[in-house]
């Protein structure tokens, strides 16, 4: 597809959009146009010329500089587009592919890449985001890249190295509003220089894939970040993995969401997330388990918790060595939970939930078909589901027989529950398992069971147990009912 179709294509595309937005049916639309505009149309055949700018702004944004430039040549009304888009994509690749035709040097190129980069940027404002892929790019050239988004108040930065080795540049404070690093190389004299220490205005930060390889210590100081999502998986060089496994320092006192993946993340104990909302863990093992006990103790206060199979496995008593001691998590109200049908799993949950005394939302997957399991149901001493919990939601691949002791435990321990909700993604049940849960004894008054199964037709089967107390036993009925 060429530029000129891909602009029309886009341009009717982001016509319905704004449509849409303000509440215009596009079904019935009649198309009408005044007497100067077919004099326009049959002068030019031009009607992207006529689009609103905010509209132009917009197709141009998915495009690279390179191919913004080239718009040029539509029309003469396109000429000068490409010195006005308030969003900035360069891609070194498309520049290099198209400037080796003039049998340049990649050096050469890469010299006049960034004299096209430095340049589109002096001679346009406002810049709202500038996203830039170059795998060859220096401390100086990154240095002065940043000044100049410094000076131009860009909105949003992302750089992406493409697992380059770049070099972070000693620059004390990040100049933009979100900033995205991708496969940036961070060195000694950064860390100690602390580039994070002075991010007066930067809301969102993400660091994914970078190498920290032999790094002790990263200090990140932002009063108003809001949103920190780091991947700390960072890419392979020389047999050896370059993620962060020293101490992170967060002064973030208004970060409301936090993402990560990684080996268990060593927080420093004077990180302050006083107003955390959300938090995304996925722990991805590396050598020897990690102080788990640590990095909750610095998410504490966290409202609404995602977790992957195994930091509820580090909540197991086979990890207890590594783990160490865990801090209650009594500002938590939602947990999702993705787990393993397996006794270490189900242990670790139970003690997850132990310390989530003011939980309310309770979800769970399963990951994994199940071998043989021998884990069984018991009734704890000390309050395991919080008062707050009357709902349970499971979402599971195979068939929920397997789930019945865990369903058996949450009847028998709580006292507050109401209803639990299975989601099976497969047809396939036998009820007799479930008729085995009337000899429960429930912790409640009653409780209800809703397991539904959806087919290849899209027609659900919903399966409902009703559960309550009968004398010293349990009384129930089922009832089968499809759509």
């Amino acid at each position: 597809m060429n530029i000129e179709a891909l602009l029309l294509f886009a341009g009717i595309s982001a016509l319905f959009a704004a449509f849409e937005e303000m509440g215009i049916s596009t079904i019935n639309i009649k198309w009408t146009q005044t007497e100067n505009e077919k004099n326009i149309e049959q002068e030019s055949h031009d009607r992207l010329s006529s689009l609103l700018s905010e509209i132009l702004d917009h197709i141009l944004s998915f495009l690279s500089m390179n191919e913004v430039v080239k718009t040029g040549l539509l029309s003469r009304k396109w000429r000068y587009f490409c010195h006005s888009t308030p969003c900035l994509n360069f891609d070194f690749r498309d520049f290099w592919n198209q400037e080796r035709c003039l049998n340049l040097s990649y050096n050469e190129c890469v010299i006049k890449f960034w004299v096209f980069v430095k340049c589109a940027i002096v001679i346009r404002s406002p810049i709202c985001r500038l996203r830039l892929y170059c795998e060859v790019c220096d401390t100086i050239q990154l240095d002065s890249l940043l000044y100049l988004c410094a000076l131009k108040e860009v909105q949003e930065l992302d750089i992406f190295t493409g697992y380059g080795i770049l070099q972070c540049p000693i620059y004390c404070g990040v100049p933009t509003h979100t900033l995205n690093l991708v496969g940036v190389q961070f060195d000694d004299s950064d860390i100690a220089a602390n580039v994070f220490s002075d991010c007066g205005v930067l809301e969102t930060l993400s660091l994914e894939h970078c190498c920290f390889v032999m790094r002790n210590h990263l200090k990140i100081s932002a009063n108003k970040l809001r949103t920190f999502n780091f991947v700390n998986n960072g890419p392979y060089w020389w047999d050896y993995t370059c993620m962060f496994d020293g101490e992170l320092e967060l002064h973030t006192p208004n970060l409301v969401s936090f993402w990560y993946i990684g080996p268990v993340l060593q927080l420093s104990q004077s990180s302050d997330m006083l107003f955390l909302k959300n938090a995304s863990i996925e722990l991805r093992y590396q050598n020897t388990p990690g102080d788990l006990g640590a990095m909750v103790l610095g998410i504490r206060r966290v409202q609404e918790l995602s977790v992957s199979p195994n930091f509820v496995l580090y909540y197991s008593p086979a990890f207890e060595k590594y783990a160490g001691d865990f801090s209650p998590l009594d500002s938590l109200s939602s947990l999702k939970v993705d787990m393993e049908v397996t006794g270490d799993h189900m242990e670790g949950l139970i003690k997850l939930l132990q310390l989530s005394r003011n939980l309310e939302t309770l979800c769970i997957r399963f990951t994994e078909l199940p071998g043989i399991i021998s884990w069984e149901s018991r009734k704890i001493d000390v309050p395991m589901i919080s008062h707050k919990l009357k709902e349970i939601e499971i979402f599971t691949v195979y068939d929920p027989e397997k789930l019945v002791e865990l369903i058996r435990f949450f009847l028998e321990n709580g006292k507050f529950l109401e209803k639990i909700n299975i989601t099976q993604e497969e047809e396939m049940l036998d009820l007799e398992e479930f008729y085995t849960l009337h000899d429960a004894e429930l912790a409640c008054e009653s409780v209800s069971i809703s397991i539904g199964l959806a087919s290849a037709s899209g027609t659900v089967k919903m399966f409902d147990f009703s559960f309550w107390k009968c004398g010293s036993g349990t009384a129930g009925q089922s009832i089968e009912y499809g759509r």
